[in-house]
């Protein structure tokens, strides 16, 4: 009963993509934030807080604190510190014609919400980078072993 409880808490979208880790924001995420309150310090950078309303001593820390367990905000805090900037060609776009890419594919063992692993690329160089990492993949996938 407890791994059937522990799949369910992570939500994966229809591409495969992990949402949400949310049995981790509710007992490690919860704890940490409890712990920064009673400290006074900011859960993200362990920063002094003005009060002990909130965990976060601004909204870049709490973008960044979510980001480690929720995707829509690993990809709004990334896109943020990129800048809204291809990491690939160095053009800069709006939002909505970017896309957060993981710099070591999650098929290779890269880490789903890190943010030292996700990168902001424009539409067409990700579509250039996935295609030429399922091209190695299928080509790797024929090559006879030995």
């Amino acid at each position: 009963m407890g791994v059937d409880a522990q799949e369910a808490s992570v939500r994966i979208g229809p591409n495969g993509r992990i949402l949400a880790l949310s049995s981790a924001w509710f007992s490690d995420g919860a704890r940490r934030r409890t712990e920064a309150r009673r400290a006074g310090r900011c859960v993200e950078c362990g920063t002094a807080l003005a009060s002990r309303r909130t965990p976060y001593c601004s909204r870049r820390c709490q973008w960044k604190f979510h980001g480690h367990y929720f995707w829509d905000s690993a990809r709004s805090f990334t896109m943020l510190r990129d800048r809204y900037t291809c990491r690939l060609c160095g053009c800069r776009k709006r939002a909505r014609e970017l896309d957060v890419d993981h710099i070591v594919e999650i098929a290779l063992g890269g880490a789903a919400l890190e943010y030292s692993n996700l990168q902001t690329v424009c539409r067409d160089c990700h579509r250039a980078k996935t295609s030429g990492f399922l091209r190695s993949r299928s080509a790797s996938a024929r090559a006879p072993g030995p």
